[in-house]
């Protein structure tokens, strides 16, 4: 009996872990897309459903986001912190923006007009942007989005999770059969 406990103890312990992990996923998604919809907006002076897919989500940013989480022991060490948020969201863009031009034929973003960019995928400027908005989710949002996530009742929780995830699937499927993103 205790063992069986323990098992079913366990088991909810590593599926609060993965439904925290899809969350923390899912806010930088879509805060990446709020962010590129503004940043475009100031830019360009209109509104632009900013990535691949139709909701407002960049998974780009998701993946980033929970990059940029794993790196939570390095909190202590705030100017390494700073450079590895950069480092590695700059490995993000990059191989992101490699693959969307040199597999699906697209060019979702254009940096080779800013100072220093490679092959107009990643510059100095979306890297310094990245590694500050890095400390921002590590030392301000996480920690807040952690307590309130203690808040919430775990069937509300799980009810939320597979709801987003599947309407998340549902964007993909219908973006890859339907959408074309705004190419540069």
């Amino acid at each position: 009996m205790i063992n069986m406990t323990l098992t079913l103890k366990l088991r909810q312990q590593r599926e609060n872990k993965l439904y925290y992990i899809f969350l923390i996923f899912l806010t930088g998604c879509l805060l990446g897309w709020i962010y590129e919809v503004i940043l475009c907006w100031c830019i360009d002076g209109f509104f632009q459903n900013r990535g691949v897919l139709y909701g407002p989500w960049l998974p780009i940013y998701g993946f980033g986001t929970l990059i940029i989480y794993s790196m939570k022991s390095f909190k202590k060490h705030p100017a390494l912190l700073f450079l590895l948020c950069g480092l590695s969201a700059g490995i993000v863009e990059y191989i992101t923006g490699w693959i969307s031009i040199h597999v699906f034929g697209l060019r979702l973003w254009d940096y080779s007009s800013m100072f220093l960019n490679i092959d107009g995928i990643v510059c100095l400027a979306s890297v310094l942007c990245f590694s500050i908005l890095g400390l921002v989710f590590q030392y301000i949002l996480e920690p807040v989005f952690n307590k309130k996530y203690k808040q919430i009742s775990k069937d509300s929780i799980h009810t939320f999770c597979i709801t987003i995830f599947i309407l998340f699937l549902i964007d993909c499927l219908f973006s890859v059969l339907f959408r074309t993103p705004i190419t540069y």
